[in-house]
């Protein structure tokens, strides 16, 4: 019997691979589309806040950023209250491209959840959820330590 760690990486890379194959003629990257997606959900964020929010480094936030905006997809400006800071919004086109990236993350969802009830498939979220924030908390709580 295979293992829970194993299967949850399995079950993620698949899914993350199909998103890439259907984003792919789009020119966008799994990242990108997080960056947007989020954008699209909570901005104007900072790019500090986006790498809170996503896990990721500054350096691959400052990466992404820089392609999404010569696209026309995001914009950056001087954060107003740090002046070191840069703040990121979609653009027109930006939202145009988080609806029409929305569709193919639904269809890529419907292939996922094929023959899974809505009570599974609510099961399975929350049980994920409860070990993400499980392992968060003793991360969190491990630092507090020193370690």
């Amino acid at each position: 019997m295979k293992s829970l760690g194993l299967t949850l990486h399995e079950a993620a890379t698949v899914m993350k691979r199909e998103f890439e194959r259907e984003l792919r003629p789009d020119g966008l990257t799994l990242m990108q589309w997080r960056v947007l997606g989020l954008l699209a959900d909570k901005a104007p964020l900072t790019q500090v806040s986006t790498c809170s929010e996503l896990n990721a480094s500054a350096m691959t936030i400052s990466d992404l950023a820089e392609r999404l905006e010569a696209t026309g997809m995001i914009t950056r400006e001087p954060d107003p209250h740090d002046s070191r800071a840069k703040v990121m919004a979609l653009t027109p086109a930006g939202e145009a491209r988080v609806a029409a990236v929305r569709a193919v993350a639904k269809g890529v969802y419907d292939r996922a959840l094929a023959g899974v009830t809505p009570q599974e498939a609510d099961v399975t979220l929350r049980t994920l959820t409860r070990i993400i924030e499980n392992l968060d908390n003793a991360k969190s709580a491990t630092k507090g330590m020193g370690r």
